[in-house]
């Protein structure tokens, strides 16, 4: 009888995972350790037309990181932001999308002078020659479609930009199984940039790392910031959610309020504290609260940090979803004494469909010079990911099975899986591995559309 609920066990695991490959459209790999998995976009394209979820002129390509479970709750998901997805609209990013600039309209960032908003020779090219936007590739000027009722020639970050040439990406061969890299460059006149992302889960840890070179022959400066797409099981931010912010009253805005809102102003955001509670503990410490949950078509920004002020944080923070789970961000490399990169803004981002800490760093680079940082996030639930044999589970269950359409298959994989040889069954299998949820592809550097 054991041996016949082991098979039937394989049979369902072997089910699920192909299941899984067959119902994603989008090219990805799917990183698991024994705690959590992880699924991580390709930023090129494999054998099939529309295969690649991101495909817009705005965050960086190799930062497609979400669909994050760890134990029986996800969070970075899919389902509440900017539905149906359309994978070349600038804002269609997901979980861990990074962007190199400010987030504003403009060449460079407002009061910053020198400090470009992530695009490099946007200013000396004329319409329908191209530029670079960091991450992203070559652009073409003046091709958006907010470009054509602008009179002011600014840089739209927001808007649609055509390609002047197709980005190339490659994989890199990566050590071990739960990891994966990435390289891109890109090049115009004497200008150039570099970029190699790395994903890795260990345990319940996450690290993301990025190394920025400056492949041109003229230095730039950018500021760099991920947007964290985050809701927890699909709940729309409200009451649950809340922030730790890696603030303290020496390192806000000098007089109050404690936060700007600049986006009331013009016309496009409502007030944070209508929908937050944003207080100070006796340790100087700053959390917000969702209090109220967020509407659709509601938008809300909060700047933590005075451009003039100096600032103590280190950029963390601890993010809180009502299904109970935890993330914690870190950037030790702001920890040292380091000054390149170092913090920049802190600002903090809401809708209905994301609670988004926004910490920026500010890079500078020059000629053939390169930096690193690395984004250390911890996940953790009240409940251990541990109990009756959750790594098993969640190192082999596609993160679809998360959710509660699949509640009855779950049971019955659970019973199928407890009452064959467990013990035996667990030591053969624990561990930390890859899925690929896409057709093989070649690790070399290969066209993007």
């Amino acid at each position: 009888m054991a041996i016949y609920h082991l098979a039937a066990g394989i049979v369902l695991l072997f089910v699920a995972r192909n299941v899984s490959a067959a119902s994603e459209p989008y090219a990805n790999v799917t990183l698991h350790s024994p705690l959590m998995s992880a699924r991580v976009f390709l930023p090129y394209k494999d054998e099939s037309e529309g295969s690649q979820y991101y495909v817009g002129s705005r965050f960086e390509y190799g930062s497609m990181i979400g669909d994050v479970v760890y134990g029986h709750k996800t969070v970075y998901g899919r389902d509440m932001w900017r539905t149906p997805h359309d994978a070349s609209w600038p804002e269609s990013g997901v979980g861990l999308a990074s962007e190199f600039g400010c987030g504003d309209d403009g060449p460079t960032c407002a009061g910053k002078g020198d400090i470009t908003n992530g695009v490099l020779g946007y200013e000396s090219a004329k319409n329908g020659e191209p530029f670079l936007k960091i991450g992203v590739g070559a652009l073409i000027k003046g091709s958006c479609p907010d470009c054509l009722t602008d009179p002011t020639d600014d840089y739209k970050f927001n808007s649609p930009y055509k390609f002047y040439r197709q980005p190339k990406w490659s994989t890199l061969p990566s050590p071990s199984p739960n990891e994966v890299s990435f390289l891109h460059e890109e090049s115009l006149g004497d200008l150039g940039y570099r970029i190699q992302k790395t994903i890795r889960l260990e345990g319940n840890i996450m690290t993301v790392r990025t190394i920025l070179s400056n492949s041109g022959k003229k230095q730039f400066s950018t500021p760099w910031y991920s947007h964290h797409f985050f809701t927890g099981d699909n709940d729309p931010v409200g009451p649950g959610y809340g922030i730790d912010l890696g603030l303290s009253e020496y390192g806000v805005r000098a007089s109050a309020p404690l936060f700007d809102q600049p986006g009331i102003g013009l016309g496009w955001a409502e007030d944070l504290n209508t929908y937050a509670n944003v207080t100070m503990a006796r340790d100087g410490s700053i959390s917000m609260r969702m209090s109220k949950t967020i509407p659709e078509g509601v938008r809300l920004k909060a700047e933590f940090l005075d451009e003039d002020t100096i600032t103590l944080t280190d950029g963390s923070f601890t993010l809180h979803a009502p299904n109970g789970l935890s993330v914690e961000e870190r950037i030790p490399e702001l920890q040292s004494q380091s000054r390149n990169p170092f913090i920049y803004k802190y600002n903090v981002y809401a809708e209905r469909g994301t609670l988004s800490p926004e910490p920026m760093l500010l890079l500078y680079l020059q000629p053939a010079e390169t930096t690193v940082w690395t984004q250390h996030l911890k996940f953790t639930s009240p409940v251990d990911a541990r109990f009756l044999g959750a790594p098993f589970l969640s190192m082999y269950l596609p993160s679809d099975w998360q959710n509660p359409s699949f509640m009855y298959w779950r049971s019955a994989l659970a019973v199928a899986l407890c009452s064959a040889a467990f013990a035996g069954f667990y030591s053969m299998f624990i561990g930390t591995r890859r899925v690929d949820a896409y057709a093989p592809i070649p690790d070399a550097a290969v066209d993007v559309v």
